[in-house]
């Protein structure tokens, strides 16, 4: 057990050391985390805004004589700055954690190593676990990565403070956009190992990622495309007819995006009031259902994997 755990380990190091290596990997990852930090610059340029507005504004009415309202950036949640971070993740982040949980399966079967470990005395549950881990430890440093350049935005913003309940909840959107990208990562890993091509080994999470991120949210919201990435528009409410109510029952629950989005926007303080959530499933226990059977369709695939063949089908 000992010497499966440290092959684990080996394969999880070096798995993770080769991802970085990937151009496409590396891109991805620059941009996701770029975002972030425009995600971060939005806040603080809309704060700013609003507040130098207010103290034009005050100044006049100082003058005229009247009454000075409250400022209206102490209506607003600190938390709801960050509202964009959700669309990234939804686009770039699940992008970039497809693209390598692929890669950390595709590399092995393309250098030839899967022939090589075939005859070598192994078992194949070290190299699943190894690579799960390489995948859980690259994203959750990705996700630390924008979890800090936010905890820095709001250090740096004098205009608001977050308290200890403000900070759990910046906590749990976090671990949940980690939660989010790890079980497209999963499909990634599964689709990799199951795909006699390389090219469908790709598309498949791919057309996952889409399905649930444009096509699932218009049948049971009627949320339009370009509405889907606007953390705003994303969330209102569905028509009220009863094919919106019956697609939400049968779609409802396996709608991931929709329940990440609305996960989000409870944790960042931007969900309206008139916002409903499609299945009768609650959104937190659908998503961490979606990522445990994900998570067990990956180690699936990659025990079942044919290590005595190496590259794909031409």
């Amino acid at each position: 057990m000992m010497f499966s755990n440290s092959i684990s380990g080996l394969i999880a190091i070096e798995s993770a050391k080769h991802v970085f290596r990937e151009k496409t990997v590396s891109f991805l990852s620059v941009i996701f985390i770029a975002l972030v930090v425009v995600s971060a610059y939005l806040g603080w340029s809309a704060t700013h805004t609003v507040n130098a507005i207010y103290l034009d504004a005050t100044q006049y009415l100082k003058t005229a004589g009247h009454a000075i309202p409250p400022n209206p950036i102490l209506d607003i949640s600190p938390l709801s700055l960050l509202r964009n971070m959700s669309i990234y993740v939804l686009l770039i982040g699940a992008l970039a954690a497809i693209v390598i949980g692929f890669s950390l399966i595709e590399v092995d079967r393309k250098s030839g190593v899967m022939p090589l470990l075939g005859s070598r005395p192994f078992h194949q549950g070290a190299y699943a676990r190894g690579k799960i881990l390489a995948l859980a430890t690259v994203l959750f440093g990705l996700m630390f990565i924008a979890a800090l350049v936010s905890v820095l935005t709001f250090l740096l913003l004098p205009e608001f403070r977050l308290d200890g309940h403000g900070w759990l909840k910046f906590t749990a959107f976090f671990l949940a956009s980690y939660g989010y990208m790890l079980f497209f990562g999963f499909i990634a890993t599964a689709s990799a190992a199951w795909a006699k091509s390389e090219a469908v080994g790709l598309i498949l999470p791919v057309t996952v990622w889409l399905t649930l991120t444009f096509i699932l949210p218009s049948l049971t919201s009627n949320i339009h495309p370009t509405a889907a990435i606007n953390p705003i528009s994303a969330l209102a409410p569905p028509p009220d007819s009863s094919f919106f109510q019956w697609m939400g029952w049968v779609i409802g629950p396996v709608s991931i995006a929709e329940a990440f989005k609305y996960l989000s926007a409870d944790f960042l303080d931007f969900l309206p009031s008139t916002a409903t959530f499609p299945s009768f499933i609650p959104p937190g226990l659908e998503l961490l259902i979606a990522i445990v059977l994900a998570g067990a369709v990956s180690m699936r695939a990659m025990l079942h994997m044919d290590v005595t063949r190496g590259d794909y089908d031409a």
